[in-house]
């Protein structure tokens, strides 16, 4: 179908351009064209005619010797431009970028010469201006390369010019529109039928309605066909927004019920300071409180953005040349330096002393740091959590297993949803439930890919794995 239509549009409409084109260009050939010129495109910074006539301001006699500015000369270098300034009889008195076969001196009937015809000398455009130093006239010439300027030269008849342009235009028009409007007729008369029912079958799409069906023939065939294709994908996607839409909205109600808790604390705390004299130690408790419970309404909105974040492929990453194995090192190092934590069992191994790769290092951090966080406050404290890099098969391999509680089967699919679900918001271990879909998404956005496996009473093994060192620098 794609070919019918396109070879039979470019059929009727090279035949009508072939037409016009021919026939405009004869009239113009008659009429005004007597030579044709290159000028390919303008300097940037202005007209030729115009910047030599302007340039005659920039030319200064100074101790009987010609000057042009610097700044000048370097513009004209910049622009493959170069200058001579003549006497009164034609001989060179100053030049500058000139070519070797440019000759000193002219007389005037080689300056008419190089100047009307384009590449007539050393294969440059010339323009002449004139200017007066010292009560001498001087005049000086500026060639542009011919490649970038050239000059087309148009002869009329003064008498007649009136008449002729609009016996052109008239002939013009009114070909043009004649072999337009024979075309067009039957060109039209072959396409606006089904190119009405296709118009009706968008109209349906935008309304909503995508239960219409339309019969598949004739030259549109195939397009009839994706109408069809494309009502039953909207419909389809149709039904997926709802979904999601209903997902948000339960999302959205989570959220607003975890961040009112800890605001009805914040705010409960605050009314007893404000309006009873309370001692020092219990003045102070009651701020710790509220500000635990603005750090948490921090993190879960900073979670929120951050997620959103990732998923979206404009999120700037900060990229640098980094080493992963220290990078899991610090990570630990800091979480056992943590007053909450510095008791907990945590081992680390790795079979690599070093493994250079291309990531925001601030983010890989916060990954393995969530995950790790995550195996310490969900699970005893005497549960011993063992982080292992390993080289595996040219990739890099990050271990995070312990011998914890573990996890039922049927919530491993949703460890890594990017879900918030309602949780005590008073116990300190809990926090905003976005760390492991965040920890993901990072991973993810680095090339890197995740694996889990857990069983209840036994524990849970969650496993991170990045390219080799070289895949890891292109990414």
């Amino acid at each position: 179908m794609k070919w019918k239509i396109t070879t039979q549009f470019l059929i009727y409409m090279i035949l009508s351009l072939l037409l016009s084109f021919f026939v405009f260009l004869i009239l113009n050939f008659v009429f005004f064209f007597n030579n044709f010129g290159k000028q390919d495109r303008i300097l940037p910074y202005q007209n030729p005619s115009t910047y030599t006539l302007d340039f005659a301001d920039h030319i200064v006699l100074s101790d009987g010797k010609v000057t042009i500015p610097d700044a000048r000369l370097a513009e004209l270098e910049e622009g493959d431009i170069w200058i001579q300034v003549l006497d009164e009889n034609g001989t060179e008195i100053y030049s500058r970028f000139k070519p070797e076969k440019v000759p000193v001196h002219y007389t005037p009937a080689q300056l008419i010469h190089y100047h009307k015809f384009t590449g007539a000398l050393a294969k440059s455009t010339i323009f002449i201006g004139m200017l007066e130093l010292g009560n001498r006239d001087y005049s000086y010439i500026m060639g542009f390369p011919e490649a970038v300027i050239g000059k087309a030269t148009i002869n009329y008849r003064t008498e007649t010019l009136l008449r002729d342009f609009l016996i052109v235009v008239l002939t013009v028009v009114t070909v043009v529109t004649f072999i337009a409007l024979l075309f067009g007729y039957f060109f039209s008369k072959r396409l606006a039928k089904p190119l009405v029912k296709i118009v009706d079958g968008i109209q349906h799409l935008v309304k909503g309605n995508f239960q219409h069906h339309y019969h598949p023939k004739g030259i549109y065939k195939n397009v009839f066909q994706n109408l069809n294709d494309l009502s039953r994908v909207l419909k389809v996607n149709e039904a997926e927004r709802r979904k999601i839409e209903k997902t948000r909205e339960e999302w959205v109600t989570n959220i607003t019920h975890d961040i009112k808790t800890p605001l009805s604390s914040i705010k409960g705390y605050a009314e007893l300071i404000g309006e009873y004299e309370l001692d020092k130690t219990e003045k102070n408790r009651y701020v710790d409180i509220i500000l635990n419970k603005s750090d948490y309404i921090h993190q879960l909105v900073d979670d929120l953005n951050i997620t959103y974040q990732l998923k979206s492929t404009l999120f700037p990453l900060k990229r640098k040349e980094e080493d992963l194995v220290e990078i899991v090192r610090e990570s630990i190092i800091e979480i056992l330096n943590h007053p909450l934590y510095e008791e907990r069992n945590i081992e680390f191994s790795t079979e690599m002393e070093q493994f250079f790769f291309s990531c925001d290092k601030t983010l890989i951090q916060r990954a393995i740091m969530n995950l790790i966080y995550n195996g310490i406050v969900h699970n005893p404290k005497d549960t011993r959590i063992k982080v292992e890099i390993k080289n595996k098969q040219g990739r890099l391999s990050i271990m995070i297993e312990d011998n914890g509680v573990g996890i039922a089967a049927e919530d491993l699919g949703n460890l890594f949803t990017r879900y918030y679900r309602g949780t005590n918001t008073g116990e300190s271990h809990k926090g905003s439930g976005l760390g492991l879909a965040i920890s993901k998404q990072v991973v993810e956005v680095h090339g890197g890919e995740v694996f889990v496996g857990s069983e209840l009473g036994k524990g849970t093994r969650i496993e991170l794995v990045f390219n080799d060192e070289k895949k890891g620098r292109d990414l």
